[in-house]
């Protein structure tokens, strides 16, 4: 099958290995442009674009994929599928034409629920047990295309954005094989979702972690793991933003008489566990502006924070 493949980020690295270990090998890998990264500002590749030059494949980085000339490139191809995987733009009716069968998409969640741009980060947010990989054709609509295999995977308990997005994006790579599989042998699915249950994640904005203390602990706890790694989550200090890496409650009923923010304990295995809108919440692992990531109990230690503290907001009078 004659495949050309566009993604971008790291969820989409398992399922173009998997094209090529499959003898799929895309007939080009289109992805983002070079950006700089990190402190130095260097120009780095996308975790696509390194993983299909290591694989030898041929790249595009096209500034807008449906641009008539690229649209003319992929034509010259005459591709049987474009396959999508976390490309992160909305291609145009004329492009999706421009393969004998269409366009496939690998979306992690289970549509219509979590449409979007970030529908790991949603899925833990809204407490769901339950995600999962749908393949679905594209249409020029966001996410709203008929689907072709949904495959679902339970949310562990404590599972962050990062290790659910790991699971996924290999999950990913076998919904989309087995999808191939079935299209090879002439199995074509197209089961319209109901729009009806159909719910939106929006793309993250870099201050989308920051934390509130006033909101309870339970939710606090959601966030942490929604937001970790990408964008972070983070408490605004007036020392500098205190980065949480991993955070659990203690309590979820009742609100104490503390103010939010006040230290409740200090616990060498724990950490800090500190008052919230509504029950208490452990500050396991955490990373102050600047430095290293730390246990919570190394931070109080450094930080000088005992029982009956209270951390120190920016901003507050």
């Amino acid at each position: 099958m004659r495949l050309v493949y566009y993604g971008t980020p790291a969820l989409a690295v398992p399922p173009i290995e998997r094209l090529v270990r499959d003898g799929r090998a895309p007939l080009l890998v289109v992805t983002r442009g070079d950006r700089p990264r990190g402190r130095g500002q260097r120009m780095g590749k996308s975790p696509v674009k390194e993983a299909a030059e290591a694989l030898g494949l041929p790249v595009a980085t096209p500034h807008r994929a449906g641009a008539p000339e690229e649209i003319e490139r992929v034509r010259a191809l005459a591709p049987d599928l474009l396959v999508l995987v976390a490309f992160g733009q909305i291609l145009p009716r004329a492009l999706l034409e421009s393969a004998k069968l269409g366009a496939l998409n690998v979306h992690f969640s289970l549509l219509p629920r979590h449409r979007g741009a970030s529908p790991v980060q949603a899925a833990i947010l809204a407490g769901d047990r339950e995600t999962g990989v749908t393949t679905m054709w594209m249409t020029e609509g966001l996410d709203e295309g008929p689907v072709f295999l949904a495959a679902p995977t339970p949310i562990l308990e404590s599972e962050n954005a990062g290790a659910l997005g790991s699971r996924l994006a290999e999950l990913g790579a076998e919904c989309l094989a087995r999808t191939l599989d079935r299209i090879e042998r002439g199995e074509i699915e197209r089961r319209a979702q109901d729009s009806t249950q159909a719910t939106y994640a929006a793309k993250l904005s870099r201050d989308a972690g920051r934390l509130s203390p006033e909101s309870s602990a339970e939710d606090l706890a959601r966030r942490v793991r929604a937001f970790t790694p990408d964008p972070g989550a983070y408490l605004d200090l007036s020392s500098g933003r205190l980065l949480i890496l991993e955070a659990e409650p203690e309590s979820a009923d009742g609100s104490g008489s503390d103010a939010p923010g006040t230290v409740q304990a200090v616990h060498r295995e724990r950490g800090i566990e500190i008052a919230t809108g509504r029950g208490s919440l452990w500050l396991r692992r955490v990373r102050p502006a600047s430095r290293r990531e730390m246990t919570g109990y190394e931070y109080a230690n450094g930080a000088r924070l005992v029982a009956g503290a209270r951390l120190s907001f920016a901003g507050a009078p």
